[in-house]
């Protein structure tokens, strides 16, 4: 459980600093966008290492609550990046990587479902309701920038790679 909780954590601070960038905003540049975007990529790697630590474990309940907690965290962080993103599609639309955000939006929701249903199978029942409404916090906010981005186009092979210079 130290390796899922060391992933986690890793990706709580890989979800700051790319809420940093996608928080410029108007000032953001095409260098940041990719850059951000290169997070993204690097954000779903560690969400499937967390997938993998995760589904080979067997948590206490102590651990799942940890877990739990740790998890309300990065969701906030998630819905606040969402907002970002959506706020900003006009800037990303400028710069032509519309499509970029849209496709880093659908991997980065499709691993997260993965990593949540795992959880939930390994969740006590006591943390299970807590969990689910956690769960569909963050269905939600996917839902609602793929809705946003969902005819989006542009920049989509601008960002090959990882950007793990956190």
């Amino acid at each position: 459980m130290d390796r899922v909780k060391k992933n986690l954590s890793i990706l709580e601070r890989k979800l700051t600093k790319a809420n940093k960038l996608a928080a410029k905003g108007d000032d953001m540049k095409l260098a940041d966008a990719i850059k951000l975007g290169r997070k993204s990529n690097a954000m779903v790697a560690t969400i499937q290492k967390g997938i993998k630590e995760y589904d080979g474990s067997d948590p206490t309940a102590q651990e799942s609550m940890e877990v739990l907690e740790e998890m309300k965290v990065i969701v906030s962080l998630s819905e606040q990046q969402v907002e970002l993103l959506m706020k900003d599609k006009p800037v990303f639309d400028k710069l032509h990587v519309g499509g970029l955000v849209k496709r880093n939006l659908g991997k980065t929701s499709v691993v997260s479902e993965e990593l949540e249903n795992i959880m939930l199978s390994k969740a006590p029942d006591d943390l299970k309701a807590e969990a689910e409404a956690l769960a569909k916090r963050r269905k939600v906010a996917f839902e609602k920038a793929m809705a946003i981005y969902s005819n989006a186009s542009g920049g989509e092979d601008a960002a090959e790679g990882e950007d793990d210079s956190d």
